[in-house]
């Protein structure tokens, strides 16, 4: 089972248990509540190994900041965000769709339009160092991007896209394109001072996607 799918999973069966035990009066109707029982229910269903290992990070993650946060982890609210996102984005019972060369190039122009330093003409393959001067960079290896795409202009191989500069900028130029990027690194990576970020055939990643702010879900219907 895909990671898109198995996630969507976790996130429906945590609110249907949570709506069940509110309506046998097990759980109070309350945030402070709410939260507790969702930090208790993914340390179980890390414990019963009740999902699939592709989430296990996530529920471990999840786990982890209960026990550090307790009412104040933001569970529900990243759950709800998380369900809705991949509702719209990966609907279970509709094919996927391919990401398209053009998707990707839209993404590139809009950092163009921004003012952005792009290199989609070095070849990246051992550590460089892109000089910009202080300026926000973008870079994608031409060699890589003509690896991964396919004959018909599909991503075919998962791709990897650097970055220097905010990140909701390039997320957000990044979901108006339709593309799930996620993250692999904050600050290293081959291209020294970039982050990494992997593009996925049909934005079909193994891990969760970089979440969009939860007042721009809508927008990137």
């Amino acid at each position: 089972m895909s990671y898109v799918i198995t996630i969507q999973t976790v996130m429906a069966a945590a609110f249907d248990e949570l709506a069940a035990a509110i309506d046998a009066k097990k759980v109070a109707d309350a945030p402070a509540a709410r939260e507790v029982f969702l930090g208790r229910w993914v340390a179980q269903a890390i414990k019963k190994q009740r999902f699939h290992h592709s989430v296990k990070a996530d529920l471990q993650r999840w786990t982890q900041r209960a026990r550090s946060a307790g009412t104040q982890a933001g569970l529900e609210a990243e759950f709800r965000h998380i369900q809705q996102l991949y509702t719209q984005w990966f609907p279970v019972d509709e094919p996927a769709s391919p990401v398209q060369h053009a998707q990707l190039q839209q993404m590139i122009d809009s950092a163009r339009e921004a003012g952005w330093m792009l290199h989609t003409q070095t070849p990246i393959d051992r550590k460089v160092k892109i000089v910009s001067e202080g300026q926000h960079s973008l870079v994608v290896c031409p060699e890589a991007t003509q690896a991964a795409f396919n004959a018909e202009g599909h991503l075919a191989h998962p791709l990897s896209i650097y970055v220097r500069g905010p990140e909701i900028d390039v997320m957000n130029w990044a979901h108006q394109a339709k593309l799930a990027p996620t993250k692999v690194t904050a600050y290293k990576s081959i291209v020294k001072y970039h982050a990494e970020y992997r593009l996925w055939p049909d934005n079909h990643a193994d891990c969760l996607m970089v979440m969009p702010r939860q007042s721009m879900v809508k927008e990137y219907r």
